[in-house]
């Protein structure tokens, strides 16, 4: 039965919740306050029973996000909780101080408005409200919301917070002498090698970092990568530049990984390196983009070049597909069949 009761001056309030677990709860010196209270949680837990109604919780935003972060993160891959916590901490945080139900569509609508004013591109804002939608739907199933206010009655997303088009897919690659031009920049011998292991395996970064010396077979000339942006195990065919910038560097004591990098340390250098170089419109990702494009120009295409860039989705791989088109037409062009039969038939 739900009582009232006081313990060393102090009144406590005893029920059972909605989900019929015992609820003990220190309320104050003040008993009719304690009644108050009881009765108030009561008629919540009433309601809940009886009616599937839901009472929104008064946590903040801030609080709930680290609750969300801490309970996703054994389900997603390492790279995917680095790359949301950076946008909740960064982005999500900041625009949204208050409580969590305070929060309606028109601040979503808001925020979106807010990120591509300051510069920020379509897809980035897609990514960030992409977390936002998440949160706010474990936040409905974990009762802490009534209802999710990015969505309408039907649970469809409202019409403002739809996703933003994007752009077609970036394929900036480097030219043979840009190519020349940022490895005679590189000033260690660990950053030379990873450019060179990146333009000739077309691996992501965090797929190069995670390398170690049993991740590669030396004799087979391949390497084995575990954590891979899709989660799935690939295996990846090493040309002797890979295989001899991989053999250059040292031997290291503190780590089994072959490079000494984290991301973000690798990503300023590479921008520090292209300056040097005097490469302008270029980012670490390009490397990714120069080896696909060079591969597809020199014939490989479809399926094959889905497997030498690890893509999950076949159309992330038609981005190149123009390139290819290229070489096929080349091909064409450079074979030519019947002309001498067919110009002796016009002069006859």
């Amino acid at each position: 039965m739900p009582r009232t009761f006081n313990r060393d001056g102090a009144w406590w309030i005893d029920f059972v919740d909605a989900d019929g677990r015992r609820r003990r709860n220190k309320i104050g010196p003040n008993k009719r306050v304690a009644k108050d209270v009881l009765n108030d949680k009561l008629s919540k837990v009433a309601r809940r029973v009886h009616l599937g109604v839901i009472d929104d919780s008064a946590i903040s935003f801030k609080d709930f996000a680290a609750l969300w972060l801490e309970r996703i993160t054994p389900q997603l891959q390492p790279r995917t909780v680095e790359r949301w916590t950076s946008i909740i901490d960064q982005h999500l945080k900041p625009a949204f101080p208050g409580t969590l139900r305070a929060i309606a569509a028109s601040h979503a609508e808001s925020y979106t408005a807010a990120r591509l004013e300051k510069g920020a591109c379509p897809s980035t804002v897609n990514r960030e409200v992409t977390v936002l939608k998440h949160l706010l739907r474990r936040a409905v199933e974990w009762e802490h919301l009534s209802r999710n206010p990015l969505l309408d009655t039907q649970g469809r997303p409202l019409s403002g917070l739809r996703a933003l088009r994007e752009p077609a897919g970036r394929t900036r690659f480097l030219s043979l002498d840009e190519i020349e031009g940022l490895l005679k920049a590189c000033n260690t011998v660990q950053l030379r090698a990873f450019m060179v292991v990146a333009l000739n395996t077309g691996m992501r970064r965090n797929e190069i970092l995670s390398l170690t010396r049993k991740s590669i077979d030396w004799q087979n000339r391949i390497a084995t990568l575990t954590e891979t942006k899709n989660g799935t195990a690939r295996h990846v065919h090493l040309n002797d530049a890979a295989l001899n910038a991989l053999r250059t560097l040292p031997p290291r004591l503190d780590s089994s990984r072959l490079f000494p990098f984290g991301p973000n340390q690798i990503s300023m250098s590479f921008a520090r390196i292209a300056k040097r170089a005097g490469i302008s419109d270029v980012r670490l990702h390009d490397l990714r983009h120069t080896f696909a494009s060079y591969q597809a120009m020199n014939g490989v295409a479809g399926r094959g070049l889905q497997v030498l860039l690890g893509h999950k989705d076949p159309r992330m791989t038609t981005r190149y597909s123009h390139l290819s088109d290229a070489y096929l037409r080349t091909a064409v062009d450079g074979v030519v069949l019947g002309s001498k039969s067919a110009d002796a038939a016009v002069v006859g």
